[in-house]
């Protein structure tokens, strides 16, 4: 069933309804504990005098319902304030650190997505390898992504060698920032050297986070394709003598997906906003490292701006995932 108008304007309102939300919980959540942000920038040693005008400056001296209300103002406008610990922009700072967090995503839906579906239908169709591929999965949600990474860069980068530890690139190697992924930015700039050190360095941080989305997937693919592989139209394809590779891959894996595309745009919120610890252990300079920095010096501006993107990020993604939906299963129908 196609989209309609009026379910495209019930979703842009629920977005809005769903941001509104956020802003408001991403304003309250560091405002309503202890402490002072100006002391923390400022340090010791300034004059009171100095400490009021900063406050003045950044609002702080106002009710939290004229502070709430005066950054919405300034949200509408994209102008997410300044930062405190850096004192620039918060809007170009995470600008210029997005990328790296949205490329360390992408690379990890890539590897948990295709791993999963893979793993998933082996174990559906191959059941002589089920209960090893189940027993791998146990592991693999049972320990969490940032022990993964630490395990990763002890056996990878500590003891064999084969992989750097932190960073997205080898020093001494630059090329033109276009799309500000280094994958992509190498390649148009013919860089081999460059696309090398960047698949290196992004190959551990990724494989940690996606250890768990590919053995989430890979369990619910399996029982949805064992449930699929089971349906009287599979049974029918049979008997006109369809082989059995197109009959699990053309026509009976597209149906057993639904469930996977949700997983998928859950998982992708979730790596945004989870992939700051992880960020963190590898050094990589994403916006879950500059979020961490923020948290810990109570840099009010920059957590609300993060805070906004990823909410941001996470409310289309979900709408995505419901578009995408129809090209699925056309049955689907939105009210």
């Amino acid at each position: 069933m196609p989209v309609t108008t009026y379910y495209l304007l019930k979703r842009v309102a629920q977005m809005a309804v769903a941001l509104l939300g956020a802003s408001f919980i991403s304003f309250t959540l560091f405002r309503i504990l202890p402490g002072d942000p100006v002391s923390l920038m400022v340090g010791p040693g300034v004059t009171e005098q100095y400490i009021a005008e900063l406050r003045a400056y950044y609002r702080l001296d106002q009710p939290l319902v004229l502070q709430y209300f005066y950054w919405l103002i300034d949200l509408l406008t994209l102008n997410l304030g300044k930062s405190f610990r850096y004192g620039v922009d918060v809007a170009p700072l995470i600008l210029e650190r997005l990328p790296a967090t949205l490329e360390l995503v992408f690379v990890t839906l890539v590897i948990g997505v295709s791993l999963g579906i893979s793993t998933g239908v082996a174990a559906a169709v191959k059941r002589r390898i089920d209960s090893i591929l189940q027993s791998i999965s146990l592991a693999g949600l049972a320990i969490p992504h940032f022990l993964w990474a630490l395990i990763l860069v002890v056996l990878f980068a500590a003891i064999l060698r084969v992989f750097p530890a932190s960073g997205r690139i080898d020093l001494g190697l630059e090329i033109p920032r276009v799309t500000g992924f280094y994958l992509v930015d190498s390649i148009l700039a013919g860089n081999a050297e460059a696309f090398i050190s960047s698949l290196q360095h992004i190959l551990l941080p990724s494989i940690s986070l996606a250890i768990g989305m590919m053995t989430l997937i890979q369990r619910t693919l399996r029982s949805s394709m064992i449930d699929v592989l089971n349906e009287d139209y599979i049974f029918t394809d049979r008997m006109k003598g369809h082989s059995e590779t197109y009959i699990v891959f053309v026509r009976a894996l597209k149906n057993a997906l639904m469930p996977v595309i949700t997983i998928t745009g859950v998982q992708f919120a979730f790596l945004m906003g989870g992939s700051t610890v992880v960020e963190k252990i590898f050094g990589w300079p994403g916006i879950g490292n500059l979020l961490f920095t923020a948290v810990q010096y109570r840099d009010y501006t920059l957590v609300q701006g993060i805070l906004m993107v990823y909410a941001l990020i996470v409310i289309v993604t979900n709408f995505i995932v419901d578009i995408l939906y129809t090209y699925i299963n056309p049955k689907v129908e939105f009210k």
